[in-house]
């Protein structure tokens, strides 16, 4: 993990210049229950709190939450659509969140954001430590000027210990993330150019 996550590590809200807009991606919740009833849940609320926070610290006037809806996922509402009902129960101004179209990856999140704001935009990207390099190089190819601003790292600062040889879920997990990854950038980088 700490390969994917290079050279992002966490950052202090007050070193980052105010932007045109703050983006953050979608791929953060999912959904329980059933047909009779369900609801939205946080996987992981870095994403989304990231953001929140640095509208706090008016690193900008807007914030774009983008509308994930995978093909498989019936029934779901867009993930940026759950995100800024959220925001506006907390306090974030309705006209200050703009959601993208339905997305499916982040290529198609980098180009939804081009018919929100001008391309030539800088952009305060909010997405995990670990996708950040793929991220950043497909919103760069669309023109926009990146402030990468990691969230949800994977690696910590505990020592390593005799516990980090047994094997476990959360790093079988980790391992499923690096492939997926690394199969991320490389398609990205030889099919968008």
């Amino acid at each position: 993990m700490r390969k994917l996550e290079y050279p992002y590590k966490p950052i202090s809200i007050n070193s980052i210049n105010k932007a045109n807009a703050i983006v953050v991606l979608s791929g953060m919740l999912h959904q329980v229950g059933d047909k009779n009833y369900s609801k939205y849940e946080f996987s992981d609320p870095d994403r989304f709190f990231g953001g929140l926070d640095l509208m706090k610290k008016n690193k900008s006037d807007k914030i774009i939450f983008t509308a994930g809806k995978l093909s498989w996922t019936e029934n779901w509402q867009p993930e940026g659509l759950i995100l800024k009902d959220k925001a506006i129960s907390l306090g974030v101004p309705q006209s200050k969140i703009l959601v993208t179209e339905n997305v499916k990856n982040t290529y198609e999140e980098s180009i939804a954001v081009t018919k929100l704001i001008p391309n030539n935009s800088s952009v305060i990207l909010v997405t995990s430590a670990f996708h950040m390099y793929r991220s950043k190089y497909l919103f760069e190819k669309q023109g926009f000027d990146i402030i990468p601003y990691p969230v949800d790292f994977k690696t910590s600062n505990t020592k390593t210990s005799i516990m980090n040889l047994l094997p476990s879920l959360s790093s079988l997990n980790k391992v499923s993330l690096f492939i997926r990854e690394n199969i991320g950038r490389i398609y990205y980088k030889l099919f968008i150019n």
